[in-house]
């Protein structure tokens, strides 16, 4: 994995599009992964302009976000133009293993969902998958009992 960014191989990101001081505080690879999910994709993928968005230095240990003690962010919000069910496929498909959809979020001003994205690691290889509706109420899609919904999504394309 690279330990460094070359954004000569970034076609569809640039460093100016993330918030001030984050870059070197992400995990280089997690760049990477984003712009295979561009690609994959097919639309346009907008970095959140919140610096909270790609790191917390402060407030739950466990959030992917969280920097602290050596430790880089594996994790990044972004705002997609395209339908939200075809981007958390395509998330699940590019393997990012946890994904949550944001139906509370403004972007440039406006109502707009977000994608959280991270490479947190799994036992079993399956993603996290969790929605957070309009009141800000949370419900996890994945893990249930039976995983056929993940198996399902992954198939869906």
């Amino acid at each position: 994995m690279k330990q460094i960014i070359d954004w000569s191989d970034i076609e569809h990101f640039s460093p100016g599009e993330f918030p001030a001081g984050v870059l070197e505080k992400i995990e280089p690879g997690f760049i990477y992964a984003l712009e295979f999910f561009r690609v994959q994709l097919g639309c346009i993928v907008n970095p959140s302009p919140v610096k909270g968005g790609w790191i917390r230095e402060d407030g739950s240990e466990t959030s992917r976000h969280y920097v602290g003690s050596g430790r880089k962010s594996d994790a990044g919000d972004v705002f997609c133009d395209c339908d939200p069910f075809h981007a958390l496929i395509v998330a699940i498909r590019c393997g990012f293993t946890g994904i949550g959809l944001y139906f509370d979020t403004q972007y440039d001003g406006k109502p707009h969902w977000m994608l959280h994205l991270d490479k947190r690691p799994t036992s079993n290889g399956n993603p996290v998958i969790w929605v957070r509706d309009k009141k800000g109420e949370y419900t996890t899609i994945s893990p249930r009992p039976n995983m056929d919904v993940v198996n399902f999504l992954k198939g869906a394309m």
